[in-house]
This record gives structure tokens, sequence and C-alpha cells, in this order.
């Protein structure tokens, strides 16, 4: 990734810090609001309390606008592309749950599927060696995708479903944020096995358990080479044990897919990534695309 010019670099030095003064300076206003002492009743009161409430919201304003542009900044660096937070659920403003919203989430996702399939077969072409993993398959949705684009190409590679088949384990609320539970999406081995018709197919292959007790045991310990991965565990715990299976297996001009990336680089498989990127110089991420509820698309290459 080329570096920006050193005036280039001077300037947006110059500028953070002015962005950090600024932050500095309306902290400090709103903390003398905040410890301001009520000793007087009636109306000032009433104004201490209202200036209080506005300083609450003020400061959960500000730290979401910080957060939004570390996060721009940090992802630019990576992947050498400016890509500003979305602000649009998922990037429709259409209320969730009625009709119009559900065909335009679903029209979005049949278009990834068709996007899936043909980096598959991109592969296919190029002669990119290496297995298809999907980690946490859920109802088995993606999956069924994945083996159709394994058919298409002659079925000559491996597909890998890991799950625990019981749903998310016990996410960390400094980690993972308050958006999931134990157990969310949980759907059994059997109904999974049955829906993907995995008895007709053998070149899909199921394994049930915990990420961090499957992974590094057989049959997966036996898999050499990646070609296509897909990170949907949801939890930062969880993709970090995803992340570092993958480290001695993505081949170079692999595909690797977030399908719950966060807009913040603290929190779930935004920050498992940040952390084994930076401890993985081998690395270097093309960005493909992003679509939906933040599908991140990625091409990975190993440095020479």
């Amino acid at each position: 990734m080329s570096q920006p010019p050193p005036a280039a670099r001077a300037l947006l030095a110059r500028l953070r810090g002015l962005v950090e003064a600024e932050q500095r300076d309306t902290l400090a206003a709103l903390d003398w609001i905040e410890n301001r002492p009520a000793e007087t009743a009636g109306d000032e009161a009433a104004t201490i309390a209202a200036l209080r409430a506005e300083n609450a919201a003020l400061r959960a304003k500000l730290s979401g606008l910080y957060q939004h542009a570390e996060y721009e900044t940090w992802f630019e660096q990576a992947f050498g592309i400016k890509f500003p937070t979305p602000n649009t659920w998922p990037f429709t403003t259409f209320q969730q749950g009625t009709p119009w919203c559900d065909k335009v989430v679903y029209g979005m996702q049949d278009g990834e599927f068709l996007y899936a399939q043909h980096l598959i077969a991109e592969l296919d072409a190029q002669g990119v060696a290496g297995d298809i993993v999907e980690f946490g398959t859920y109802g088995g949705t993606w999956m069924e995708v994945l083996a159709q684009a394994v058919e298409k190409g002659g079925g000559g590679r491996t597909l890998w479903g890991f799950d625990s088949f019981e749903g998310l384990p016990e996410p960390d609320a400094a980690k993972d944020g308050n958006i999931w539970h134990k157990g969310q999406y949980a759907a059994t081995l059997e109904e999974v096995s049955t829906r993907l018709r995995a008895t007709e197919r053998p070149f899909l292959k199921l394994v049930k358990g915990w990420f961090c007790d499957t992974l590094p045991v057989e049959p997966a310990a036996a898999v050499e080479k990646i070609a296509y991965a897909r990170i949907d565990g949801d939890l930062y715990s969880s993709c970090v044990d995803c992340l570092a299976y993958l480290t001695d297996r993505l081949v170079d001009g692999a595909i690797l897919v977030f399908d719950d990336w966060q807009f913040t680089i603290n929190h779930g498989e935004t920050l498992a990534f940040r952390e084994w990127a930076a401890a993985n110089p081998q690395f270097r991420f093309e960005f493909l695309g992003m679509n939906m509820w933040a599908h991140l698309y990625l091409r990975v290459h190993r440095r020479p």
C-alpha cells in the first residue's frame, strides 16, 4: 500500500491534533457542568438538572462521532480505501420488518449470493487451490450457497461447516457490546444436515463443537489450504479462534469474508481482525466490497 507524502502526513497529524484539542475543550466544559454543585433550589436547580441531562446526551454523541472517526481512519490505513461509516440499516431507511424493507434486504442478499458464487468461480478459473470453510453455519443458508458453487465448479473442493449447533457462547460485553446473547442462532446438526442434503454431498463436512475445541484437532487440523473463508461467529472470541486457525492455511489470493463486521475498532470481529492483522504482517488485504448489514469481503495476499 502506498504511503502519503510527508506534507500530507504532516497535515493529517495537524488536523488530528486540532480535533483532539477541540475534544479536550469540549469535555472540559462538560466536566464543569457535570461537577457543578446544585446548592440552590427552584429554577436554578432545575436548570442545572437540565444541563446535566444535555451533558450526558452530548457526551454520548461526541463518543459516537469520535469512535466513527477513529474507525474510518483505521479502515483507510488498513485497506487503502476511504469508506465512511454507513448511517442506515442495511443501507436503507425503510422500517425493519415491513414488506418493503424485507424486499430490499433479501434482494441485496440474493445479489450477494451471486457475488459469492462468482468469487468461487473466479478462484476455480485462476487455479487457486484450497478448501472452503464457514465458521458459524446457523441454519445452513450460506452453506447451501457455497455448496452450489462447489457443485458448479465440478465438486473439486471440500466445503467445511463449523458450528456449535447450540447457538452462541456467552458474549463478553466489553468486547462484543450488547447485541448478542448466549444460545442465539441455534439450529441442530440434524436439521442443518438434512436441509443441506449432506449425505448426498460427499464434499460437504459439518463439524459440531465450539471453535476452540474443534479447530485444533482432527478433522479440522488436517486441512492444509483454504481458498475461501467465511467467518460468521459474531463474537470477538470466536473470531479470534477462527483467525488463528486460518493463519497458516489461507493461500495467496484467498477470499476472507466477515459476516458481522463492526463499525468500531474495539468490538467483535473488527477488533479480532485488527489485532490479528497487526500480528501477521505477512498478509496484505485488498478490499473487495461490503454489502447488507456489514458483510465485508477481502482478498488475501501473502507478501513475498
